[in-house]
């Protein structure tokens, strides 16, 4: 059994804050790293080459130029819109967030439409930022963290995003406002159990799923239900149809997603929708 006296208590104390200050410089560093000589910020795919031919005219990885082009999903690459390159692939890791540098034109709505974010996320990982004032070369955040990682799935084929998770004049809009043909078939996002599926008020009929992270998410202005309550889903079929949403008064649904209780940006966790071109 080791002893600890009050000195070798001061000296792991102090071996923690060197730990936490290199931990902090590294993170910070990764914001101030200098421009590599010769970077190429866009490029215009020619429509016959691949993905892994552009990556590997960057000495990129292919993943790599995927993930930062979350929205260009056709292989090869649409000719009609241009790809961001980024500066190499450590600015791109699987589990994020990732890091762009600003580019002549750049605003924080167009890269949170390009990266497939809720803006909201991307002010909230750039504190010190003021959109109003970005300077080209300044180095950001990109906060995609956990799309991918749960594997979740759109809770409606076609997904058509009406109103997504941002501020709205009566106050934060805490998910999506999706529309949907009359009495579309919807879909759980992923495996979980039915908690409540009832009657809630101002949002008519309701399914509220648990899943296995501790996430809920929460599909709304149903028209019929088809599971009930202590329900566990384990496949892919459907809790209830769309009904008419009240925010766009359209057919749809509104869809929710919450950890530990708070509600967070649903576009930050499901798949990248694809470029309308």
């Amino acid at each position: 059994m080791l002893k600890f006296n009050r000195r070798t208590s001061y000296g792991w104390l102090t071996l923690l804050c060197l730990a936490l200050l290199l931990i902090g410089c590294s993170s910070k560093s990764r914001l101030n790293l200098p421009e590599p000589p010769g970077h190429q910020a866009f490029y215009q795919p020619s429509g016959q080459e691949s993905f892994a031919d552009i990556a590997a005219k960057f000495n990129l990885e292919e993943a790599v130029l995927r993930r930062f082009n979350p929205r260009s999903q056709q292989n090869p690459p649409s000719s009609q819109r241009q790809l961001r390159i980024p500066e190499n692939n450590k600015d791109v890791p699987k589990s994020g967030p990732y890091y762009y540098r600003i580019q002549s034109g750049d605003t924080f709505g167009a890269l949170a439409q390009h990266f497939h974010l809720a803006l909201i996320s991307l002010l909230q990982a750039n504190p010190t930022l003021k959109p109003e004032k970005l300077r080209i070369g300044q180095r950001i955040i990109i906060p995609v963290i956990e799309r991918h990682q749960h594997k979740y799935r759109w809770p409606v084929a076609q997904p058509n995003v009406r109103i997504n998770f941002s501020w709205q004049r009566w106050g934060l809009h805490q998910g999506l406002a999706l529309e949907t043909s009359k009495r579309e078939e919807i879909f759980p996002i992923a495996p979980g159990k039915v908690i409540f599926a009832g009657q809630m008020r101002s949002f008519g009929r309701v399914i509220v799923i648990k899943h296995k992270n501790e996430q809920q998410s929460i599909y709304a202005y149903c028209h019929a239900l088809f599971v009930e309550q202590d329900d566990y889903l384990s496949g892919r079929h459907p809790v209830c149809s769309a009904g008419k949403q009240r925010q766009i008064d359209k057919p749809g649904i509104y869809f929710e997603l919450r950890e530990a209780g708070q509600a967070v940006s649903p576009e930050n966790y499901l798949p990248a929708l694809p470029w309308a071109d």
